[in-house]
């Protein structure tokens, strides 16, 4: 009789690590990584000329669900963009565009996910945004796609520097002062 109660325990551990296995193999959690074609850019104005400034760095975790629905593909995603490797083809800028964000207290972009919404190819995703040590919601808006495994999200969102406690610069005695709406925009390509 203990025989028999030994095996049916047996048979059962066996039965339920066999479940829990063919459970986990249904949500397996899969990274995605920058690919290099990556692009964030951010663009404004000021009293003498425009500006476009590149984002040659941005650091990001994403993790999604391998088999889910595009709806529910990607579980976390965040992003961080150090201040300080921030590019604007100007020397003189790039130390004014360094200070206006308080690069040597807050060195870091963040942006977080919190949830997305998918109707066709257009996509909102909504998210906390902190720049110069002060968090705001944001919702980042534009299209996405899905090909092979790999996701692309395209778009822009203009944001005011004051939102975020930026002082937008100026220079020569108030005759330059660079207007507080920039455009930043994206063309993101995520790969397993």
């Amino acid at each position: 009789m203990k025989r028999i109660f030994r095996k049916s325990l047996t048979v059962m551990a066996v039965g339920a690590l066999a479940v829990a296995t063919a459970g986990a193999q249904l949500a397996i959690v899969r990274s995605y990584s920058l690919a290099k074609e990556s692009r964030i850019w951010f663009e404004g104005t000021s009293t003498v000329r425009s500006f476009k400034c590149s984002v040659p760095k941005v650091d990001a975790v994403i993790a999604g669900e391998a088999n889910a629905a595009a709806s529910e593909l990607v579980q976390s995603a965040s992003l961080s963009i150090p201040v300080a490797q921030l590019e604007c083809g100007n020397g003189t800028m790039n130390e004014h565009m360094r200070k206006a964000l308080k690069a040597s207290e807050n060195p870091q972009i963040t942006w977080k996910m919190t949830s997305y919404v998918i109707e066709g190819s257009n996509v909102a995703i909504s998210g906390w945004l902190t720049i110069a040590g002060k968090e705001n919601p944001i919702e980042l808006r534009g299209t996405g796609t899905a090909e092979n495994g790999a996701l692309r999200f395209k778009g822009g969102k203009q944001i005011r520097m004051t939102d975020y406690g930026v002082k937008p610069p100026s220079l020569m005695l108030g005759t330059m002062k660079v207007a507080d709406p920039v455009t930043v925009s994206f063309d993101v390509l995520l790969n397993q």
